[in-house]
C-alpha cells in the first residue's frame, strides 16, 4: 500500500465499533495496519466483533464503555492507551436513532439523544487529546448525519445532536491544529446496518423510494467506508482538516 495510506502501527479507537458501520470502519483501518479498539455496551457483540477483526489479522481490543459517562469514556481511553501504548486515531461513531415527534418528546428523551450522540464525543475527544499530543498528532473522524442537510420531521433531536457534531469538528479542528490534530466528519446516508436496516425483513419502508432517486441507485455498505477512513486517518490527509465530508450515494441530490 502506497505509504501515504499507511497507518501500520497506529491506535485507533472506534465508539460503536462492535456492529454496523463501525465495525466496517474498524475492519477498514486494520486492512490499512492499524491496532484497533472497539467500544460498545454488548459485551457478546465486542466479543464477536474482535474475533472476526483477528480473523483478517488484526490486532483487536474490545472495551465495553457507556459513551455517555464521563467516568466510562475516561477508563475506556486509559485501558486502551495503556493496552497498546498510544493513540493516534478516534472515530465517534457511536448514536441511538429513533423517531419521535418534537411535541410528543419528553426532555429526558431529549437528553438522552443529546448525550449518547453529542456529549459522548466531546467527551471521547477530551481523553483523548492528551494522549494525540504525546504521539505527536492524531486523527479524528466524527461520523454525522445527512439529516443535518435534510429536513425530517421525527428527527429533530437526532438532527439537533448531529448538527452540534458537524460545528464540533469545525471548532477543534481550528483549536488542535497547532497540534497536529486533524478532526473531519463523515455523513453517511443509507447504509444496511442493524440502525437503518435497508435489506431484509426489517427493511425501513423508504429504501426503496430512496434508492430509487439516488444517482448511484444503492444503498451504502459498511465495506464502502474503508477507503474514505483509511484517507481520514492516514497521513493522505495531513493537509484536509475541518471538513464536513457527505458520502451518501447522492441522497442529497435527490430528495
Amino acid at each position: 500500500m502506497n505509504k501515504k495510506f499507511d497507518i501500520t502501527g497506529k491506535v485507533a479507537i472506534i465508539t460503536g465499533g462492535n456492529g454496523g458501520l463501525g465495525l466496517g470502519i474498524a475492519k477498514g483501518l486494520a486492512l490499512a495496519g492499524a491496532k484497533v479498539a472497539v467500544v460498545g455496551r454488548n459485551q457478546e457483540k465486542i466479543d464477536k466483533a474482535v474475533k472476526e477483526l483477528e480473523a483478517q489479522g488484526a490486532e483487536a481490543l474490545g472495551v465495553s464503555c457507556d459513551v455517555g459517562s464521563e467516568d466510562d469514556v475516561n477508563r475506556m481511553v486509559a485501558t486502551t492507551a495503556e493496552h497498546f501504548g498510544r493513540i493516534d486515531i478516534l472515530v465517534n461513531n457511536a448514536a441511538i436513532s429513533w423517531g419521535i415527534a418534537t411535541e410528543k418528546m419528553t426532555l429526558d428523551q431529549w437528553n438522552n439523544f443529546i448525550t449518547n450522540n453529542l456529549t459522548s464525543t466531546f467527551l471521547t475527544c477530551r481523553a483523548c487529546f492528551p494522549h494525540m499530543v504525546e504521539a505527536g498528532g492524531g486523527k479524528i473522524i466524527n461520523v454525522g448525519s445527512i439529516v443535518t442537510k435534510l429536513g425530517f420531521g421525527k428527527l429533530s433531536h437526532y438532527a439537533a445532536a448531529k448538527g452540534g457534531m458537524d460545528h464540533m469538528t469545525q471548532s477543534l479542528a481550528q483549536g488542535w491544529g497547532k497540534h497536529n490534530i486533524q478532526v473531519n466528519a463523515l455523513l453517511p446516508g443509507l447504509v444496511d446496518t442493524e440502525m437503518m436496516p435497508c435489506s431484509g425483513p426489517n427493511k425501513n419502508r423508504l429504501v426503496d423510494i430512496a434508492v430509487k432517486k439516488t444517482p448511484v441507485g444503492k444503498y451504502g455498505v459498511p465495506e464502502d467506508f474503508y477507503g474514505i477512513s483509511i484517507l481520514l486517518s492516514s497521513p493522505a490527509s495531513d493537509f484536509m482538516t475541518g471538513s464536513i465530508i457527505v458520502m451518501d450515494g447522492g441522497v442529497c441530490l435527490s430528495l
